[in-house]
């Protein structure tokens, strides 16, 4: 199963300039997924990191990582999404709507606002994390995430990050999983 950007908005709760993927690539829900960060040399940490020799932060990649494991999560929770006989997740509309939580709705200039009663918020727990390349601006980063252990309210993951076929970091994460008030 695919997913696009705007799929992936439908999913996470970051927004603009703090949404750290692109697209999704193939996810098994609840299992893994594998999703992709186009880096340019716009995105908004470049400013200070570093203006004379662009990296990306490790903290960013990290972020990347977590929010794909939002995306893997969040997809496998039906009621929260809609998806069709053709693996291709929809966004939910008036009509495919079928989550507790009422759909996104749009502000006058088209900016996405969550709604009262918003889905689960994952916040980090831990993280233990690796780096062994910088990234630059020009970079595809492909980021595998893989469902370690999940609990009521704790989630383990083990996420990988490449450019091309080096490996660029690794990380465990530890979510713990809530409502917002």
């Amino acid at each position: 199963m695919q997913l696009s950007f705007e799929q992936i908005k439908e999913l996470i709760p970051q927004r603009f300039p703090f949404i750290m993927i692109d697209r999704v690539v193939e996810l098994d829900p609840g299992k893994y997924v594998v999703a992709v960060k186009n880096v340019s040399g716009n995105d908004i940490f470049f400013l200070g990191h570093f203006p004379d020799k662009a990296i990306m932060p490790g903290a960013a990649i990290i972020e990347a990582m977590a929010q794909t494991a939002i995306v893997l999560f969040a997809a496998g929770k039906k009621n929260d999404i809609s998806i069709p006989p053709s693996g291709a997740i929809t966004p939910p509309s008036p009509e495919n709507h079928n989550s507790p939580y009422p759909p996104l709705n749009l502000r006058g200039g088209g900016e996405p606002c969550l709604p009262a009663g918003k889905p689960p918020i994952y916040y980090f727990g831990s993280v233990k994390a690796r780096f062994f390349h910088p990234v630059v601006p020009g970079d595809q980063i492909k980021i595998k995430v893989v469902n370690i252990k999940t609990l009521p309210t704790t989630a383990y993951v083990s996420g990988e990050a490449f450019v091309d076929d080096r490996k660029i970091a690794e990380a465990e994460l530890v979510f713990s999983v809530g409502k917002e008030e």
